[in-house]
C-alpha cells in the first residue's frame, strides 16, 4: 500500500510540494475548463504531472465518479453534481418548481419529486415526502430510469436513442421490445406509471419536464401506497403540474 509520502511525493513542474489533493483539483479544474474531453496525455500537459500520475489519480476519480472515462476521453462524472445539488440546487429548475410542487402536496398530501437524467438513473433535486416517510427524501438520491416512473417519462420524450439503450441494456430482447411499447404508450398520454417494480408496495405516476425548445429536462413525479392512490385520479394532477412547470421554465 502507498504510504503518505509517497502519496505526497513532488511531481511535475507545477508544484515541488504539490499534495494530492492539489492535483486532484488541478485535474479536475482542467477537466471542467475543457469544452471537450480530454485524453491522458492532454491532462498531463494541462497540468504539468507526468502521465503515470495523472493515469492514476485519474482511474481512481473515475472509479469514485468524480470523473467519467468516455470514448473521446475523461469528462467530469456525475458525483460531482449529487454533491452540488446538495451544496447549491439547479436554481432556475427548482425556482420554478417549487409552488408547483407545494400545490400538488396539497392537492395529494402525497410525495412529490423532481428528477433529472443521468447515465442509467434519475437524480432526485427536490422531494417532499408526503405519506412515504419511510424512504430517502433529500436531493441526490438515486433510482434506476428503467423501473421508475420518473425515469419512464424521461426517457419517452429523450430524442437520443443511445440513452434508451443504455437503459435497455441489462433486458434480453423481448423485455427491452417491450419497454419500448411501454414508452411508445407513455408518449401517447405523456404519463408513466410504476406500479411497485422500483419500490414494492409503491405506485408513483411521473410526466415530463420540458424546455421552450421541447427538449426534455427531467420529471416531476408522484408517488403513494399502491392500496391508497389511484393512478387515474393522480395522472391528471401529475400531467397538469408538468405543463405549469414547463410554462414558467418557458417564462423565466
Amino acid at each position: 500500500m502507498m504510504s503518505f509520502a509517497e502519496w505526497n511525493k513532488p511531481v511535475g513542474p507545477t508544484s515541488d510540494s504539490a499534495s494530492v489533493l492539489e492535483r486532484i483539483v488541478a485535474i479536475l479544474g482542467a477537466v471542467k475548463e475543457s469544452d471537450v474531453p480530454l485524453s491522458i496525455t492532454a491532462l498531463a500537459a494541462r497540468t504539468g504531472m507526468p502521465k503515470s500520475s495523472v493515469s492514476r489519480l485519474v482511474g481512481e476519480l473515475v472509479e469514485q465518479r468524480y470523473l467519467q472515462r468516455t470514448d473521446d476521453g475523461i469528462g467530469l462524472g456525475f458525483r460531482l453534481f449529487e454533491l452540488g445539488v446538495r451544496a447549491s440546487l439547479p436554481r432556475r429548475l427548482l425556482t420554478a418548481a417549487g409552488p408547483v410542487i407545494r400545490e400538488l402536496v396539497e392537492l395529494t398530501g402525497e410525495r412529490v419529486g423532481l428528477w433529472v437524467h443521468q447515465g442509467t438513473h434519475m437524480i432526485s433535486i427536490a422531494t417532499v415526502a408526503g405519506r412515504l416517510p419511510m424512504l430517502p427524501a433529500r436531493a441526490g438520491m438515486r433510482s434506476p430510469a428503467l423501473t421508475t416512473a420518473s425515469g419512464k417519462a424521461y426517457l419517452a420524450f429523450c430524442s437520443d436513442p443511445g440513452v434508451v439503450n443504455q437503459a435497455t441494456a441489462p433486458l434480453v430482447h423481448a423485455a427491452a421490445d417491450q419497454f419500448r411499447d411501454e414508452l411508445t404508450q407513455v408518449r401517447a398520454t405523456v404519463v408513466a406509471t410504476d406500479r411497485g417494480v422500483a419500490y414494492p408496495g409503491i405506485l408513483a405516476v411521473a410526466t415530463p419536464v420540458m424546455s421552450s425548445d421541447r427538449v426534455v429536462l427531467g420529471a416531476i413525479s408522484i408517488a403513494g401506497p399502491s392500496g391508497a392512490m389511484d393512478p387515474e385520479h393522480v395522472g391528471p394532477l401529475v400531467r397538469a403540474a408538468g405543463i405549469a412547470l414547463t410554462r414558467r421554465l418557458t417564462a423565466a
